[in-house]
């Protein structure tokens, strides 16, 4: 038989240890809006990608027939840049600032957060890329493609026309703001204007890259900074407690 007292005290514990949770706990997963977003952001992105893959390439003729002149100023400088290891540094890069996050499991402020956090990160990061994604369909060349001295046959792939807006700077700066917010919400008795110039830095980084890469116009990896910066807010105001 249970002992009425024991069974009392074990209630009492798990009350307990789930309001210590809760009060002390600063991010929250909110299962819905979570499900919500999460469906919103997969369904958007896998459709983008679908249509993207259906998208025709520019012909030769087409590629021919642009006119640097219809570029605006601004941008035209990217027209002139074609590096392909600027482009494959962007993409380490984008894979390495995943790795950020995993200060959050080491941090004896946040690591028994930590699992949420991460979730927090890829809601982030899923909404700036399935942004990214349907943005591409605008089919925008890119820049390299009124480069002359760039081969014809990379001209004429499909990913050619998909310079808006900067997915690459997106991902970094989603990431990256990610961390900053939330390393402020744990360590916010310490000056952090380290970590924020960081975070500003490497999605300024990124965009370089994929502009010297002439994968991008300026305005493709400011909407991607832009971007990846709001969508990290975003998510840290829906889950901070």
């Amino acid at each position: 038989m249970i002992n009425p007292l024991n069974k009392k005290s074990s209630l009492m514990l798990g009350f307990f240890l789930c309001f210590n949770y809760c009060v002390w706990a600063q991010y929250r997963i909110k299962t819905t809006t979570d499900l919500g977003l999460g469906l919103g952001s997969g369904l958007s992105l896998s459709t983008a990608l679908y249509l993207q893959q259906k998208t025709p390439a520019l012909n030769s003729t087409e590629i021919q027939s642009l006119n640097l002149k219809q570029v605006n100023a601004f941008d035209r400088v990217a027209c002139k840049q074609w590096h392909p290891q600027a482009a494959n540094t962007s993409d380490v890069l984008a894979i390495g600032s995943t790795v950020l996050y995993s200060y959050f499991f080491m941090d004896k402020r946040s690591k028994q957060d930590a699992f949420i956090i991460a979730t927090v990160g890829a809601q982030s990061v899923l909404l700036s890329t399935a942004l990214s994604n349907v943005f591409k369909l605008s089919l925008r060349p890119r820049p390299y493609v009124y480069n002359p001295n760039v081969d014809m046959s990379i001209k004429l792939k499909p990913d050619a026309r998909m310079s808006f807006f900067s997915s690459h700077t997106s991902t970094v700066s989603a990431m990256s703001f990610s961390f900053a917010y939330v390393y402020q919400t744990y360590h916010h008795d310490k000056k952090n204007i380290g970590v924020w110039l960081g975070a500003a830095g490497l999605p300024a980084l990124q965009g370089y890259l994929r502009v010297r890469a002439g994968k991008h116009f300026p305005t493709d990896v400011i909407t991607g900074y832009l971007i990846g910066l709001g969508s990290s807010w975003l998510m840290h105001r829906l889950h901070a407690n």
